[in-house]
C-alpha cells in the first residue's frame, strides 16, 4: 500500500533551488522565470513566511532551507513595493496585512525574536518602512534596558561584538546595523547612531559617519549632533568622508555637517587624500519602464577583481561594492547579477554625469543617497560627484545637432517616427516599457471590448499622453546610453533623438510607432497580470 505524498507547491520548489544553490556556493537562481512567479503570487508573501518560520531552528530542523525561504519572501516583498510605488493600492494593503500578520504571530508565541529580526532584514532589503505595529512588537523582544535610555543597557557591548565581526570594516557594519535595526522606532536608531559615536571606539566612530546618509532625517541629525561632541577625536579618513558626502545630504542638514569640519579642522585634523583605486570597466545596463538603470564597476585588486554596483530610480536606490574574489566568481557573480537586462560598456563621463543628475534628484526630495555611493566612491579611488542635473532641452539639443541633416527632412522625419517600433536594437531594451499604474489599469479596464488598434490610440491621446515628459526623457536617456557604445555597432541613438523630440515637442503620439508600441505592450501586460 503506497503512502500518499503531499505534492509541493511553486513556493516550496522555489525556496528549495535557493537554498541547493546557496549549499553550492552559488548565487539564488533569479531569473525572468523566477519573476513572472513573483508577479504573479504576490499572496505567496505568506506561504515563503510560514515556510521560513516552520523550518529555522530551534523550532525547525532546516536552516538552509529557512534561509531559501528567506530569500524568496525577499523578492517576492520587493516586486509588492514596485507595485506599491505604482500606487497599487491592493499592494499596500497586502504589505500591511503581512506585517500585522507577523505581529500576531509573534504576540501568540509562534514565532520568537529571531524570527522577527529575519523578517524585519527582508524588509529592509525590499525597502519597505517596518510598520508602527511591527516597530513596536521589535522593540518589545525582551533585553535589559537601561532606564534612562531607548537602548539595552548592554548595547555597547553589542556594538563591539558586531564591529569585531565585521573585522573593523564600517561599511559592513552600519549595513549590518541598518539591517537588524529596520524595525526599530526612528528614536531608538538615532539613539544607536549617536552611542556609535559616544562609545569612545574609534571603530565605532567611523561606523558613526556613515549614519549621516541613513534614510531618515531624524537618525541623520542626531548623529550629526553626538558626531559635533567628538569631532576633534574623527581621523583624517573621516574628515575626507564627512567632505564628500556633505553636498550629498539635503540643503537644511548642510550646516551640521560644516560644523564638525570645522570643529575637527580647528583640532589640527587634516583631510586625507582619496585611496588608490582604480577602475577596470564600467557596464551600464539598459533605461527600464519604471526608468530604472544598473552600473557595475569592475576595479582590479591585484590578481583579483572587485565588483561594485549602482542602482539608480529617480535617485540614487542601492550602492555597494563587495570584496575581492578570483576572476572565475567575479564573472559568475556578472552573469547571475543581470544579466537579462541588455548591457554595454560606457565611459567614466557617462557614469559621472548620471551619478551627479541622480544626486539632484535626491536632494530636491530632501533624501540622501545610500551609504553605499561613498563607499564606491572609494573603490574606485575617489570621486568628485556633486549634485547637478542633467538639462533636459540642452542635452536633446546636443544630440540633435549630430544628427544628420537629411534624416530631419520632414518626409525622413514622420518615417522615422512612424517605424521607430521597428529599430532591431529597441526588441529587447524595450519590453519593460509599458504603463503600469492605477489610472492607466482604470482607463483600460473602462475600455474593454474595444478593437485593440483603437483601444491603444484612445491611450495615447488621452492617459498615456499625460506621460509625455517622463517618456521623452527615457527614450533621451536610452539614446544617450547607446551613443556610449563603439561606433562600429551603428545603434540607433539618432533615430531615438528624433522621438525624444517628437515627444518633447508635442508631436501626436498616434504618429510614433514606438509609443503605439508602449501602448499595445501595456494592454497586454494589465492582460496577463490579471489587472484588466
Amino acid at each position: 500500500m503506497s503512502r500518499t505524498q503531499l505534492k509541493s507547491s511553486p513556493t516550496d520548489q522555489h525556496a528549495r533551488r535557493i537554498a541547493q544553490a546557496i549549499a553550492k556556493g552559488r548565487p539564488p537562481p533569479f531569473n525572468a522565470a523566477f519573476d513572472r512567479y513573483c508577479e504573479s503570487s504576490p499572496r505567496e508573501i505568506f506561504a515563503a513566511f510560514a515556510g521560513a518560520a516552520r523550518h529555522m531552528p530551534p523550532a525547525g530542523k532546516d536552516e538552509p532551507l529557512a534561509i531559501g525561504y528567506l530569500f524568496l519572501l525577499q523578492r517576492l516583498l520587493e516586486h509588492l513595493r514596485y507595485r506599491t510605488d505604482q500606487g497599487y493600492a491592493d499592494a499596500a494593503k497586502l504589505v500591511a496585512d503581512f506585517q500585522a500578520d507577523v505581529v500576531a504571530q509573534i504576540e501568540a508565541g509562534n514565532i520568537d525574536g529571531r524570527m522577527l529580526a529575519f523578517v524585519g532584514g527582508a524588509l529592509h532589503q525590499s525597502k519597505i518602512p517596518a510598520s508602527p505595529e511591527f516597530a513596536a512588537a521589535s522593540a518589545e523582544q525582551p533585553l535589559d534596558r537601561d532606564e534612562d535610555g531607548p537602548l539595552p543597557a548592554d548595547v555597547h557591548a553589542a556594538l563591539a561584538g558586531i564591529l569585531e565581526a565585521c573585522d573593523g570594516d564600517p561599511f559592513m557594519a552600519v549595513g549590518a546595523l541598518t539591517e537588524t535595526g529596520h524595525a526599530m522606532p526612528v528614536e531608538a536608531r538615532g539613539a544607536l547612531a549617536g552611542a556609535l559615536a559616544l562609545a569612545g571606539n574609534p571603530e565605532a566612530r567611523g561606523a558613526a559617519v556613515l549614519f549621516l546618509l541613513d534614510p531618515n532625517s531624524s537618525v541623520r541629525r542626531a548623529v550629526a549632533g553626538a558626531l559635533a561632541q567628538v569631532a576633534a577625536s574623527l581621523t583624517p579618513t573621516e574628515v575626507r568622508r564627512l567632505i564628500a558626502m556633505r553636498n550629498w545630504r539635503p540643503e537644511d542638514e548642510r550646516a551640521e555637517v560644516d560644523a564638525i569640519i570645522r570643529k575637527a579642522r580647528t583640532a589640527g585634523i587634516d583631510c586625507a587624500p582619496w585611496q588608490a583605486g582604480s577602475l577596470e570597466a564600467i557596464v551600464a545596463t539598459a533605461v527600464d519602464g519604471a526608468t530604472a538603470q544598473g552600473f557595475v564597476l569592475i576595479s582590479p585588486v591585484g590578481r583579483k577583481k572587485r565588483i561594485s554596483s549602482l542602482l539608480i530610480k529617480g535617485g540614487i536606490a542601492d550602492a555597494w561594492s563587495g570584496e575581492p574574489e578570483s576572476r572565475r566568481r567575479a564573472e559568475m557573480s556578472l552573469a547571475a547579477a543581470g544579466m537579462d537586462t541588455p548591457a554595454i560598456a560606457v565611459s567614466r563621463s557617462y557614469l559621472d554625469r548620471t551619478v551627479a543628475h541622480q544626486l539632484a534628484l535626491c536632494i530636491e526630495k530632501q533624501e540622501a543617497p545610500p551609504f553605499g555611493l561613498l563607499q564606491v566612491a572609494e573603490t574606485i579611488g575617489g570621486a568628485d560627484w556633486q549634485p547637478a542635473r542633467v538639462a533636459f532641452a540642452e542635452t536633446l539639443a546636443g544630440l540633435i545637432a549630430e544628427v544628420p541633416k537629411a534624416m530631419r527632412e520632414p518626409a525622413a522625419l514622420a518615417s522615422v517616427l512612424r517605424n521607430s517600433n521597428e529599430f532591431a536594437e529597441l526588441d529587447v531594451v524595450a519590453q519593460s516599457w509599458f504603463e503600469d499604474d492605477p489610472q492607466i489599469a482604470q482607463a483600460v479596464d473602462k475600455a474593454r471590448g474595444r478593437d485593440l488598434a483603437k483601444l491603444a490610440t484612445f491611450l495615447l491621446q488621452s492617459v498615456i499622453a499625460r506621460h509625455r515628459d517622463r517618456w521623452a526623457e527615457t527614450v533621451l536617456r536610452t539614446a544617450l546610453w547607446m551613443r556610449e557604445a563603439p561606433q562600429a555597432a551603428d545603434l540607433c541613438w539618432r533615430e531615438l533623438a528624433l522621438v525624444a523630440k517628437a515627444l518633447a515637442d508635442g508631436r501626436d503620439m498616434t504618429e510614433i510607432g514606438l509609443m503605439r508600441d508602449i501602448a499595445l505592450r501595456t494592454i497586454a501586460a494589465l492582460g496577463a497580470s490579471g489587472r484588466m
